[in-house]
């Protein structure tokens, strides 16, 4: 009778093979969800004029937002990758967060249009407002 041959090898290939899915889910994790968070944004030049969206007009009005505040953002702030869309046509959107000044945290959506920077709208991470923009 043939005894059963037990392959030794045969624990540290699975390991070997979890620990290569791991790094390959981490990689496509950081590719995917975090290509350009953290990093500050280029992709606008800061002293670009801006034109401002009648709802943007109407969010940083409810929003006590200044225009200074807005390029703040615009010159220090960081791109959040997944609330952007920087594929959109004819002009790719960019949220760009930062904490300005007075210690507000600020999402401002830019749009880079072939002509102009548009600022899309704006948004107080911390705090809730009623306003009516439509």
């Amino acid at each position: 009778m043939k005894k059963k041959s037990y392959n030794n090898n045969k624990p540290f290939k699975v390991v070997t093979a979890i620990v290569i899915i791991i790094l390959l889910l981490f990689s496509w994790w950081r590719n995917n969800d975090l290509s350009t968070d953290g990093q500050k944004q280029d992709v606008i030049a800061e002293n670009v004029a801006l034109t401002y969206t009648k709802h943007a007009r109407c969010r940083m009005d409810c929003r006590n937002i200044s225009e200074e505040e807005i390029r703040e953002v615009l010159r220090e702030g960081i791109i959040n990758q997944k609330k952007s869309n920087n594929n959109q046509k004819p002009c790719p959107t960019y949220a760009i967060e930062d904490r300005v000044k007075d210690g507000t945290k600020l999402r401002i959506v830019f749009a880079k249009c072939p002509d102009q920077i548009k600022v899309i709208t704006c948004i107080d991470l911390e705090n809730e407002f009623e306003c009516d923009c439509y």
